[in-house]
């Protein structure tokens, strides 16, 4: 959504916000320092690349790299700029080359998604980084909860949420972008917040699976039915699914 108002020429102040630090770290390092993160995704894509496809080698090099990357994320010590530029760098490169191109933590924190077998997957897009990099200039980035960044938004503010989806089956059944998860409970405290900020004036849109819990929960939003992409894979799938978006606007 961002990345589209930006792309549509609008002029906005944006306040990003997400519970998942790394992620932040990552875009803060992109917006702030992108050529320090495109030389190390270059360093990253040779060495991987260097090995042979879907060898060993190529498999080892990405669990180095993933205890590489738990080891800063978990360290006291990443204050440091140049310590968020590495774990940035690692965080693209490992999302490039792991299983589904999923971010899993376990309940210590730590990245735990297996390695993806790519043939040639692009670690390093650097004309993109810097594009988003341009983007995210105008925006104030914080790594905190959804409540934190509403208690700010005044009448007439555009407000959009992107939460862990409810499961539309028990196989479906994950929340693990973070060690707190995003359960049934969590689900009906974004719903509430989301109807103070629409009493406060603002205007709420949502993204959400179609299941009837979340119809529920929103009853008397605007809600329609949409065919959105489910794979987050590093290549394009054809696979699509329903998907609602929820709104206090038609």
């Amino acid at each position: 959504m961002f990345y589209y108002l930006v792309s549509s020429g609008r002029k906005f102040t944006a306040y990003l916000s997400d519970t998942n630090v790394e992620l932040v770290t990552t875009y803060n390092a992109i917006r702030d320092n992108p050529k320090g993160v495109i030389e190390l995704l270059r360093k990253y894509d040779y060495e991987y690349k260097a090995y042979t496809f879907r060898s060993k080698e190529q498999e080892d090099y990405y669990y180095r790299l993933r205890t590489l990357y738990n080891n800063l994320v978990l360290s006291i010590d990443r204050v440091q700029l140049s310590r968020d530029i590495e774990i940035a760098a690692l965080f693209i490169a490992l999302n490039k080359t792991c299983h589904g191109g999923l971010y899993r933590v376990n309940g210590r924190g730590e990245f735990n998604t297996p390695w993806g077998r790519y043939k040639n997957p692009l670690i390093c897009d650097s004309h993109n980084l810097e594009n988003v990099s341009n983007a995210l200039a105008r925006a104030t980035l914080f790594a905190g909860d959804y409540t934190d960044a509403a208690e700010n938004a005044q009448k007439g503010d555009f407000v959009y949420l992107d939460p862990p989806y409810d499961p539309v089956s028990y196989t479906s059944n994950f929340t693990a972008y973070t060690s707190n998860g995003f359960g049934h409970e969590d689900q009906v405290q974004l719903a509430n917040v989301s109807r103070k900020l629409s009493d406060r004036g603002c205007m709420v849109l949502l993204s959400n699976s179609d299941t009837p819990f979340i119809r529920e929960l929103y009853s008397g939003f605007v809600i329609r039915e949409v065919e959105a992409q489910r794979a987050i894979n590093i290549k394009v799938s054809k696979r699509t699914g329903k998907e609602l978006l929820i709104s206090n606007y038609s």
